[in-house]
């Protein structure tokens, strides 16, 4: 438990520090504070040697064939058989078989997108909280336990700032290649339709969807599986019938922002912009997610609603501060803290025992001695 409050309160600091400066002179530019955010990001993430799927992975690396190999065999190259992510495996594995290093690569460029995203598109006032609820909501911990998916979530924060200037050409040849790394990528491609304000005609159908699958669910996602596979998308049945029901603490975390929007809509739409119209809306397509995940299939439904909540993250601070008047907001933020910390807590309550790394030292001398 100590080792996860020095982590949320290193992050945390470090991106308070860089908020400050940047309030100082105006730009959100990379500063000291961030590139010290972003290597420690990076050596967490890159020098792991165990938690949750690191174990998979590392197997994966290793037995990996080299980028030749790979790319003289068509069944490779199956759009549907997440052959970018694999093709860029093979690439690395070809010039070393450190699965460190195939890490540390990972780690920055997932966190150079993520934090240069965060970064550009919050307030600059709120840069701080985003990056509190990018920790306690568990994205942090999501690049440490999935890289196939957080390296598609991070290529896919590049076609979400193509959408703000409308460069829709752009956002879906980018939406293509993130699906390429990991099949649920191509959920993106119906964001371009959520391009309004919060609760519109089109999130109601967002609800009414999500609502019907929940009152239909056995049948309507067993034909879900049959089109899939007629495709070519072979998804078992057992990855969603399962009996694993999502957490009632973790729907009800990722229900804050929806919520609030839904409730003080006409406030929250009388003051938004273009970019946290969308924010809001992807918050909103996370929570339907998670929703779906309470009748089962927690893990799949979960992991696809993880690929939304960077809209969670960037909309909650602005949220808050439409709501709450200046003599407030400070309060709100500190209980909102409050209740994100122990929501943290207790979803990364194992997190000791499974979390191991190398040193840096020992990373240095391994590539040393491989020379």
């Amino acid at each position: 438990m100590v080792m996860i409050l020095i982590i949320l309160g290193i992050v945390t600091g470090l991106a308070y520090l860089s908020q400050r400066h940047s309030m100082r002179t105006g730009k959100k530019s990379w500063d000291i504070y961030l590139i010290l955010l972003f290597i420690f990001l990076v050596l967490f993430a890159g020098l792991r040697t165990s938690y949750n799927d690191t174990g998979n992975y590392i197997t994966g690396f290793v037995n990996s064939e080299n980028i030749w190999d790979f790319l003289s065999d068509s069944e490779n190259l199956d759009l549907l058989n997440n052959p970018l992510f694999y093709g860029f495996q093979a690439l690395i594995r070809t010039f070393t078989d450190n699965y460190t290093v195939f890490f540390i690569i990972c780690a920055i460029i997932v966190n150079y997108l993520f934090l240069d995203f965060i970064k550009k598109h919050t307030e600059i006032e709120n840069f701080a909280f985003s990056i509190f609820i990018y920790v306690c909501l568990g994205t942090l911990m999501l690049s440490i336990a999935a890289q196939k998916q957080i390296l598609t979530m991070s290529v896919l924060t590049l076609a979400i700032s193509q959408l703000f200037d409308k460069h829709y050409v752009k956002f879906y040849i980018i939406v293509f290649i993130a699906g390429l790394i990991h099949t649920y990528g191509w959920l993106f491609l119906f964001l371009s339709l959520l391009d309004t304000k919060p609760w519109s005609i089109q999130t109601f159908v967002l609800l009414i969807a999500t609502v019907l699958l929940m009152l239909t669910f056995q049948n309507s996602i067993t034909s879900m599986l049959e089109m899939a596979d007629q495709v070519g998308k072979n998804i078992p049945a057992e990855e969603i019938f399962d009996d694993n029901q999502m957490n009632i603490l973790r729907v009800a975390v990722y229900s804050v922002v929806p919520l609030a929007t839904l409730i003080f809509r006409g406030r929250i739409n009388h003051n938004i912009d273009r970019e946290n119209s969308i924010f809001i809306q992807m918050s909103i397509v996370t929570f339907m997610f998670m929703l779906l995940g309470t009748m089962n299939g927690a893990n799949m439904f979960g992991r696809a609603g993880n690929y939304f909540e960077i809209g969670l993250i960037c909309s909650l601070p602005w949220t808050v501060r439409q709501l709450f008047n200046r003599q407030s907001v400070t309060m709100v933020f500190l209980v909102a803290m409050l209740c994100f910390s122990g929501f943290y807590m207790y979803d990364n309550n194992g997190f000791n025992y499974g979390y191991n790394h190398k040193s840096l030292t020992q990373f240095i001398g391994e590539i040393v001695y491989d020379q």
